[in-house]
């Protein structure tokens, strides 16, 4: 039979009691859900994933390179002896702002009455909503219609957003990104495979090839100077259908990276492109939920 390889996708390894987008795994789950993979699966780095072997393979990867995937994930993965790889958004390292998706969940948060006239894409965009579940109801309309957009237009959006509810612009302190000196010590463990994740954590797809170009060579040149190793590794921000295109594989391909993965949902087999990896996303889960996961995945 041939080989089951699975690459599972984290975000933030992290108690925190605000978690909209659901990127959060409590440490304590996190740690007893590699110990229910290592059950029935090898937990490999992309680099071996398509070596032959007698157990299904799962990979961790962790997008985006938040703080807590240095303080939290990284004591655990030693601990329990798996490697880890982090896709890390390069031009995003050192900045306190954080990234615009949490900036604009913090504005948002416990907000019962909205009433807003935004600059969004080209023809703004009118949100009036009263009562329970407004706050969340504008985050999910806000977030689809900024994720597209070049990362001037959202903060520019942002800076409206924030004058026109009064509030100066948070700083994600909790949902903070990693120093450079943090990534390098990251980046030192033997257990830890550094990728790159573009340079903004902007949306590929329809861009011109010169700037998918910059994107996504410039990580890799990016993390490469900064901590004197190959990046062989990439994922596409967001991953899903949408967030890139042919370009942004070709693109990928000519950066020079081994291989890429998306968040596009299915298991990794000899005959994928390497450039197109499928993913699973894994939740706040207790052991028991991630085995029965697991199984529905065909991954152990």
């Amino acid at each position: 039979m041939a080989t089951r390889r699975t690459i599972l996708m984290y975000h933030r390894i992290a108690e925190d009691p605000f978690d909209p987008y659901s990127l959060c795994v409590s440490p304590a789950r996190f740690e007893a859900q590699v110990r229910a993979i290592l059950e029935s699966a090898d937990i490999v780095g992309l680099d071996r994933l398509r070596d032959r072997a007698s157990r299904p393979q799962v990979v961790i990867t962790l997008d985006d390179g938040y703080a807590d995937n240095l303080s939290a994930a990284l004591p655990i993965a030693e601990t329990i002896g798996v490697p880890i790889t982090i896709f890390v958004t390069s031009g995003l390292l050192d900045d306190k702002a954080g990234f615009w998706w949490d900036r604009l969940a913090l504005l948002l948060h416990a907000r019962d009455e909205i009433d807003l006239d935004l600059p969004v894409g080209e023809h703004g965009m009118r949100i009036l909503l009263q009562g329970e579940g407004s706050a969340a109801k504008t985050l999910v309309a806000l977030h689809s219609r900024l994720r597209g957009l070049p990362t001037s237009s959202i903060e520019a959006c942002l800076v409206e957003l924030a004058h026109q509810l009064g509030t100066p612009m948070p700083e994600p302190a909790r949902a903070r990104v990693m120093t450079s000196g943090e990534l390098r010590a990251m980046a030192s463990n033997p257990l830890v495979t550094i990728g790159a994740h573009t340079v903004s954590h902007e949306m590929l797809a329809g861009r011109p090839a010169i700037q998918q170009a910059e994107m996504i060579g410039g990580s890799k040149q990016a993390l490469e100077r900064l901590l004197g190793l190959p990046v062989e590794h990439f994922a596409y921000p967001f991953g899903d259908g949408d967030a890139f295109d042919t370009t942004s594989v070709d693109t990928a391909r000519e950066s020079g990276f081994r291989t890429a993965c998306t968040t596009q949902k299915g298991r990794v087999s000899l005959l994928n492109d390497r450039l197109r990896m499928p993913r699973q996303m894994v939740l706040d889960w207790d052991e028991d939920q991630l085995r029965e996961r697991l199984r529905a995945w065909r991954a152990s």
